[in-house]
């Protein structure tokens, strides 16, 4: 490894570090970064979360992901039923059959999206006995609630683009359907890990993730 020397004037060297040496000086300070904050985190417990607001949380998620499961069928039924409008028919809004596709991607969508209250609940302690840490709580329901909105309000402006093409969801970009609420499922859960040591709820939390994503999607 090159560290190099200058001679100055008075006959004596000058060390200077050469990149490598401050690119490992860099790596050496994250890792100890790094090490603290995991020495910061605590277990996810309920104890911790605080009773109400763990339970509160999974109750005001399972609503709303019921919310959002009707509310998305009533939408893609409008989506795909342009009669509705134009005939003042409703027979053909109330006989459309979804398919399986779609039925699993309402359930995902729902339980995803519904995910960001669930996050916001949880992450409402308003201190922790570290300074640092109460930031981050402080943080992370506004980005759960930041990330949902922009996410539906996103999927809003796609919405009016479908209708006006001849483009469909399950024939044209059938995985990327999947992606959005998995993405927003797992930013969440990054913020709750950023907090607490989360690996075992989040395995827990994924397969009732899978469960209910079933029950929603009635197949």
């Amino acid at each position: 490894m090159w560290l190099g020397s200058n001679v100055v004037p008075n006959g004596k060297f000058r060390a200077t570090t050469s990149p490598i040496f401050h690119i490992l000086t860099v790596v050496k300070h994250s890792n100890k970064h790094y090490t603290e904050l995991k020495k910061l985190k605590s277990d996810f417990t309920i104890n911790e979360i605080g009773k109400f607001r763990f339970y509160s949380g999974i109750v005001i998620g399972i609503g709303f992901s019921l919310i959002f499961n009707s509310l998305f069928q009533v939408i893609l039924k409008i989506s795909n039923v342009g009669e509705v409008f134009t005939d003042l028919n409703w027979a053909n809004y109330y006989s459309y059959e979804f398919s399986v596709y779609y039925l699993t991607l309402i359930s995902v969508a729902s339980i995803g999206f519904s995910f960001c209250f669930t996050t916001y609940m949880w992450m409402s302690k308003p201190f922790a006995s570290i300074r640092r840490k109460t930031i981050r709580l402080r943080m992370a329901p506004i980005n759960a609630i930041w990330i949902l909105f922009g996410t539906l309000f996103f999927l809003l402006r796609m919405f009016w683009f479908f209708t006006g093409v001849a483009i469909t969801i399950e024939n044209d970009f059938p995985y990327l359907g999947f992606m959005i609420p998995i993405f927003i499922y797992l930013y969440c859960w990054s913020l709750i890990s950023d907090i607490y040591k989360s690996k075992k709820p989040f395995l827990i939390t994924s397969l009732i993730f899978l469960i209910i994503g079933i029950i929603l999607s009635g197949i």
